[in-house]
């Protein structure tokens, strides 16, 4: 086997092995914003209990701030956790008709050489790179969605915490 096939096989796996990332990333990101869709829900609770007993006009601001982040960081983690289609490789059924064409082609053509399974390989790795472009965008939207429904639960807890600590004092 020389280098330069030695390479394509190596660079072959890893995108075939990155297609399989992208797919599964859809989903953990999807567990990860529903952990934050969480406790976002924990924290509009306690923070429905500040506001029934808001001592001071800084209070009242803080409490503003945290239910604004809550609502814009739940409507962010519903964009995120939207469904969407997902590029896949095509199921094992739908490779039947190519299958018994190539048994066809065999029958007329007793060696094809090598250059039928080169293609073959060259088809699929094009589709899997294809299939991490469409799948990786989706993830970059849904991780965005994600990181700014965080950066809200962060200011929502901050400001719960700023005001239970006015209260102390």
């Amino acid at each position: 086997m020389e280098s330069g096939e030695v390479a394509v096989k190596e660079l072959a796996e890893y995108v075939f092995e990155r297609d399989r990332h992208e797919f599964s990333l859809g989903d953990t990101l999807d567990i990860k914003t529903g952990l934050i869709l969480a406790s976002l829900t924990f924290l509009a609770l306690q923070s429905g209990g500040l506001i029934a007993d808001l001592r001071s006009a800084p209070q009242t601001i803080i409490q503003i701030v945290a239910i604004s982040a809550l609502l814009i960081g739940g409507a962010l983690s519903v964009l995120e956790l939207w469904p969407r289609s997902y590029e896949r490789e095509a199921m094992p059924d739908s490779y039947d008709q190519w299958i018994s064409e190539m048994g066809e082609f065999h029958q007329q053509h007793p060696d094809p050489g090598p250059e039928i399974s080169v293609e073959l390989h060259q088809a699929r790795l094009i589709a899997a790179k294809q299939r991490i472009r469409v799948n990786g965008g989706i993830n970059v939207k849904k991780s965005t969605f994600m990181f700014s429904a965080f950066y809200c639960l962060v200011t929502a807890f901050a400001a719960n915490i700023i005001t239970l600590l006015m209260r102390l004092f």
